[in-house]
């Protein structure tokens, strides 16, 4: 759809002396299908007749040489019919209007002075560049100003649009906002990783899922694993299970204990799951310093320093482990092993899988279970099934820009979604990640002009000419009938 707003600066219009002032509005003009849609508004409530009076002001699209007129507004001095015939109007009898677009009957109590104007025109090629003015006529009893058609010439705006409302649907953000386009997937490719604290008894080596508290870290695997085997959308590549072990005891036994119980877990994880037994791997890494030593930085432990300084002085495994023993004390050095070695007993797993491409229909449904097998396109193709400004429509977006927080045009998008939806202050949150993108420039100037601040609006629309041109050059034209207004 093309869209082409007019606008005209209006204000308070001379009129004659009998109907005083005039006020009406920039009109905006929207092209659709070879339809020109005028709207403005009028304001005659200056405009005063006696019970002999009538005025006809009839607006007209004029651009050089050419120009189209539309029904007119007439203000009236009697309260029965329109007193002033067509054959009496020189407009009407040029261009063919048997009835006023509304008649205002000037003695009425309950008058309505103000005009809210739509009229609907066939589409010229000229109209691209038309500007609009107001063309009166008067009939004073029997005698009808023929000769001496006035133009009424703009001057000075009178009247500000009011801004959309917020937590209500914003209808004209729909065309204003930014919709990016992500790049092509083809293919899929998902890794997810889990740290199981699996225990064991004493010196075995054999797996329990009874045992302890087995059952619970389980949960945190079959929490992944099982979606995954959800019809045909998984194909594995890798499993990989890693053992790791605490620096208690000999690194001999910790690497071969570690191994064993990855092997175990293995073996069970293989019996529970239906994945071929080629993608599963298992290795084992043996006695978890670099983890030690890491959480001893972060938490800082009285005994922290002499702790460090043993295990960077001893680079042998066995001697640095006794050594910690003597420098630290028995007690001390038992305080340590029950506070941190417990977390570096712990298998690491890791799942690599790739995702097909899913039907809009198979989208559908994984939106809101498994978001994560979609790609943004295949979820924008669910968003596309909603009519903007619906709740379904802003969540499939926010779903989006949660499974992946880092994309910027996944933000951007959420954020639009909630623009239109009239939720600015949400939005608002999406473009705090990702504003120092220049593809965040055009929502930015959206946010501004919400709040109204037209000409913080303008610099970004400004801005945005480099990404988005043709949307800068449409929202800078909306922004015209505010830049009068005060801003906040």
């Amino acid at each position: 759809m093309r869209k082409l707003v007019y606008m005209c600066l209006l204000g308070m219009l001379p009129f004659s002396a009998m109907a005083s002032d005039i006020k009406y509005t920039r009109p905006a003009l929207t092209l659709k299908n070879d339809t020109l849609t005028m709207e403005f508004s009028m304001d005659v409530a200056d405009v005063r007749v006696n019970s002999e009076q009538t005025y006809a002001f009839t607006p007209v699209l004029r651009e050089g040489k050419n120009y189209y007129a539309m029904p007119p507004v007439i203000v009236t001095g009697k309260n029965g019919d329109y007193k002033m015939r067509r054959s009496e109007r020189k407009m009407a009898r040029r261009f063919g209007y048997d009835n006023p677009y509304v008649v205002i009957h000037g003695r009425q109590d309950n008058r309505e002075d103000v005009v809210r104007y739509k009229a609907a025109v066939p589409y010229q090629p000229w109209m691209d560049h038309a500007s609009m003015i107001l063309l009166q006529e008067g009939k004073e009893c029997c005698e009808v100003d023929l000769l001496n058609i006035k133009v009424i010439e703009p001057d000075v705006a009178v009247e500000t649009p009011a801004l959309p409302t917020e937590f209500e649907v914003c209808e004209p953000c729909k065309e204003m906002v930014s919709l990016l386009t992500p790049k092509e997937e083809p293919l899929k490719v998902r890794s997810e990783q889990s740290t199981l604290y699996i225990e064991f008894p004493v010196g075995k080596t054999i797996f329990d899922a009874d045992y302890k508290n087995n059952r619970s870290e389980l949960q945190k695997l079959k929490e992944i694993l099982e979606p995954l085997e959800d019809g045909d959308l998984v194909t594995f590549k890798s499993i990989n299970v890693c053992g790791y072990s605490s620096p208690d005891g000999s690194v001999r036994t910790n690497d071969r204990v570690a191994s064993q119980r990855a092997e175990s877990f293995a073996l069970n994880l293989k019996g529970g799951y239906n994945f071929p037994q080629e993608v599963l791997h298992v290795t084992s890494a043996g006695e978890d310093w670099d983890s030690l030593v890491k959480m001893l930085e972060e938490d800082k432990p009285a005994y922290a320093d002499k702790a460090l300084a043993v295990i960077q002085k001893y680079d042998n495994l066995d001697v640095r482990e006794a050594r910690l023993k003597t420098t630290l004390g028995t007690a001390t050095y038992r305080t340590m092993m029950n506070q941190y070695y417990p977390r570096l007993r712990r298998l690491s797993v890791s799942v690599d899988y790739e995702v097909r491409e899913v039907l809009n229909s198979e989208a559908a449904r994984l939106i809101y279970t498994n978001p994560k097998l979609l790609s943004l396109q295949e979820m924008y193709r669910v968003a596309a099934m909603y009519q903007p400004g619906t709740k379904e429509y802003k969540e499939v977006y926010e779903i989006a820009a949660n499974t992946y927080p880092e994309d910027v045009i996944a933000n951007i998008n959420a954020a639009s979604a909630n623009i239109i939806s009239g939720d600015f202050k949400k939005a608002a949150s999406y473009m705090d990640k990702v504003k120092e993108d220049p593809r965040a420039y055009n929502n930015l100037g959206v946010l501004a002009w919400l709040a109204g601040h037209t000409e913080e609006a303008k610099g970004w629309f400004q801005k945005t000419a480099s990404v988005e041109p043709e949307k800068a050059n449409a929202n800078l034209e909306k922004m015209v009938p505010y830049e009068t207004a005060p801003q906040k």
